[in-house]
C-alpha cells in the first residue's frame, strides 16, 4: 500500500489547511470523514469530490449519497465505493471538495508527496495544521443578513394605529355607547324585523 499525502486548503479568508495521509486502498469516504475531522467539521451535511487538474476544474464527482439527481445509467460512484489510487493520475493530482451544499464550503485538495507507510501508523490521519479553521456554522449569518429584522420578536418598538387617550381611529365614542366589548351595537339597536 503506498501513502498519499495532500494538502487540503479551505476556501476561505483565513487560507487554513491541513496536511493529510491516507493508504492507497483507502476510499474517498475515509478522506471525507478526515477532512471533517481535521476542520473540526461536525456537522453530517452532503458533500462531494470532484477529480480536478492543475487548473482547478472539476471533473467526475464522488459523490457521499445518490440523490438521484444523474441520468439512468449515468451513476457515479459514491466516495465509499472508491478507493484514492482509482484517481491518482499524476504526482501533482488535484481534487475540489464540496461540504455542506447549503453553505458550499470548498477545499481544495493536493496530492505533495508519495512514499510507503510509516510502521506502527494508522491512517487516514492529520500530520499537519496551520491556521485556525473557520467555524462550520460561521456562513449561517450570511445566509440571513438582511432578510430577518436583528430580533422579529421584539417588543415596545412597534408603531400603534391609534393612541389609547385620544380615542379609537373609528370615532371617539366610550365604551358602552352603543358598542360592548366586540365593537358592535346593542341587540337592542336592531329593528323589529330582527327580534
Amino acid at each position: 500500500m503506498r501513502i498519499y499525502r495532500f494538502r487540503v486548503l479551505i476556501d476561505h479568508e483565513s487560507e487554513a489547511f491541513r496536511d493529510i495521509e491516507i493508504g492507497s486502498e483507502q476510499t474517498f469516504l475515509d478522506l471525507h470523514t478526515i477532512i471533517k475531522e481535521s476542520f473540526a467539521f461536525i456537522g453530517q451535511e452532503m458533500a462531494s469530490f470532484y477529480v480536478s487538474d492543475e487548473s482547478w476544474d472539476k471533473g467526475p464527482e464522488i459523490p457521499l449519497a445518490d440523490l438521484g439527481f444523474a441520468e439512468e445509467g449515468d451513476v457515479p460512484a459514491l466516495m465509499d465505493q472508491v478507493y484514492i489510487s482509482d484517481h491518482i493520475r499524476s504526482t501533482n493530482q488535484r481534487f475540489i471538495y464540496a461540504y455542506d451544499f447549503l453553505h458550499m464550503w470548498m477545499f481544495m485538495v493536493e496530492l505533495i508527496h508519495a512514499g510507503d507507510p510509516e510502521a506502527g501508523a494508522t491512517y487516514p490521519r492529520m500530520v499537519m495544521s496551520m491556521g485556525i479553521a473557520p467555524d462550520e456554522h460561521s456562513k449561517e449569518d450570511d445566509l440571513t443578513a438582511g432578510i430577518l429584522p436583528d430580533d422579529p420578536y421584539a417588543i415596545g418598538d412597534e408603531e400603534h394605529a391609534y393612541d389609547e387617550e385620544e380615542g379609537d381611529e373609528w370615532g371617539d365614542s366610550e365604551e358602552g355607547e352603543d358598542h360592548n366589548e366586540f365593537g358592535h351595537g346593542n341587540i337592542d339597536d336592531l329593528g323589529e324585523e330582527f327580534r
